[in-house]
């Protein structure tokens, strides 16, 4: 099965268990205006839901740089073992996604005392591979994100130990891999944390 959100759900061959989960561009603003943070995604699962996903591959078009996982076998950048830098206990970068302006000015509020800093970049499967690499403290999608947004990026981020949750479709593992699931994304190097920025944007 080939999902994506250009073609949604298209049945590959006699069909089978495999998923082949594709975002051709995940951060398509930045694209077509020529800002240099914007990604391939692609997800291989042996079944129809996260916790079935086996391999993740990130291609981020501005840096050149390839983030790779396979489940148990730990998260890798341009073919070497992430091992460096891992996400802060208390968050000093916190990266907003899916946002418009009033998105931001409502939310931006409710994390004082929670993040001291805010990114917005543009591209949730690389601000979640950013988080994996300890580069971003916690990764926030103010509004609900699919399966293809972040299937890939969601291996990196496990692998290298960090919180990711969809906390308005949990459990996180039995979310689907198709293009009907929605829910905000929240991620940190705590599910503890993962829970105070929900709490936080929830109030």
């Amino acid at each position: 099965m080939l999902v994506s959100e250009e073609r949604g759900e298209v049945r590959l061959g006699s069909g089978g268990d495999a998923r082949f989960v594709i975002d051709p561009i995940d951060g398509s603003l930045n694209a077509k205006r020529g800002i240099g943070f914007f990604s391939l995604s692609i997800a291989v699962a042996s079944g129809p839901t996260m916790a079935d996903v086996d391999f993740g591959f990130v291609h981020d078009f501005g840096t050149e740089e390839e983030w790779t996982a396979s489940r148990g076998e730990g998260a890798y950048l341009n073919g070497h073992l992430l091992d460096g830098e891992r996400p802060k206990e208390r968050i000093e970068i916190l990266a907003f996604e899916a946002t418009r302006t009033a998105s931001v000015a409502e939310k931006a509020s409710a994390v004082v005392g929670l993040a001291h800093r805010l990114r917005i970049m543009g591209s949730l499967a690389l601000s979640l591979c950013h988080l994996a690499a300890g580069r971003v403290d916690a990764v926030c999608s103010l509004k609900p994100a699919r399966s293809v947004d972040i299937a890939a990026a969601q291996l990196l981020v496990r692998e290298q130990g960090p919180a990711i949750d969809l906390p308005e479709a949990p459990p996180f593992g039995a979310a689907p891999l198709d293009v009907e699931g929605r829910s905000r994304v929240v991620a940190a190097g705590t599910a503890d944390l993962c829970a105070q920025l929900f709490a936080a944007l929830s109030a």
